[in-house]
């Protein structure tokens, strides 16, 4: 098979149980290389978890989700059967990808430079001077530069998420997975992070991104996929979803932000809100 078919994340059929209590069924993704994906829905619906569940921070239980074609969290047993996958094999599958966390997660004790450094000297064995440079390359990207020396707490929300997209940056992913990067921001510091991500997606970086910011999302993705219950309702581009949503679920979904906004359904000749 041509390389350049195989997506950069595929899940298929994922399903993934907490006990009884099923989050995802049967949810399935394609990814490409230089594709950004956003992912929508209302509080519960699986978003979090089918992204945790792409880099393995999850393990799901049935389905299969791939990196590049290469299985994640499981290899074939001598008799065929599906068994767990060594830490080092996980390690070796997901390298591709990084991840920016909802709450930023820098160590509140360690300056900017030894936060995106820390994780590329331990996990990645990169020697430290040339962590060091990255680290700075890093921050250059996100407007940061001045602050390598800064503390967390010395940081506004805005400038420790994008330390820890630095930090995400700095791996040298294929792919980054977002979930939801601005929710824990104040209003006015959500441009700062956003204006980041959309000049990652405008160098063609592959992104899937959790957010509740839907005019954001209708403008820097490729595709827009709407879940609620752990299943996938909708899928298209932003335009198609945004504007004529064919689902009763996600019109309603939708109908407040649209209201907000001077949209109405089925109205394909208005221009969705940067």
């Amino acid at each position: 098979m041509d390389k350049v078919t195989i997506p950069m994340i595929s899940m298929r059929g994922v399903g993934k149980s907490y006990g009884s209590h099923q989050v995802l069924h049967d949810f399935s993704l394609d990814v490409m290389p230089g594709e950004v994906v956003s992912l929508i829905g209302p509080s519960g619906s699986g978003k979090t978890t089918a992204l945790r569940c792409a880099n393995f921070l999850e393990t799901y239980q049935q389905g299969e989700v791939r990196i590049r074609g290469a299985l994640l969290g499981y290899e074939e047993g001598p008799a065929g059967q599906r068994q767990p996958a060594s830490e080092r094999s996980i390690a070796e599958v997901r390298s591709p990808l990084a991840m920016v966390f909802q709450q930023f997660n820098l160590w509140p004790h360690l300056d900017v430079i030894d936060n995106i450094c820390l994780p590329l000297t331990v996990a990645h064995r990169v020697p430290r001077d040339k962590a060091e440079a990255r680290a700075a390359q890093a921050l250059e990207r996100v407007g940061l530069s001045a602050k390598g020396k800064a503390f967390p707490h010395q940081l506004s929300g805005g400038q420790q998420q994008r330390v820890g997209i630095a930090r995400a940056l700095a791996v040298k992913p294929q792919a980054m997975l977002l979930d939801e990067p601005t929710s824990a921001l104040d209003p006015e510091l959500v441009d700062e992070v956003l204006s980041v991500i959309l000049s990652l997606a405008a160098d063609g970086m592959t992104m899937v991104m959790v957010t509740h910011e839907m005019g954001f999302a209708a403008r820097v993705s490729d595709r827009v996929v709407f879940m609620e219950a752990g299943r996938v309702v909708e899928s298209g581009p932003p335009k198609t979803l945004f504007e004529n949503p064919e689902t009763d679920r996600l019109r309603a979904f939708l109908k407040t932000w649209r209201q907000r906004n001077g949209l109405s359904v089925g109205t394909a000749q208005q221009e969705l809100p940067a």
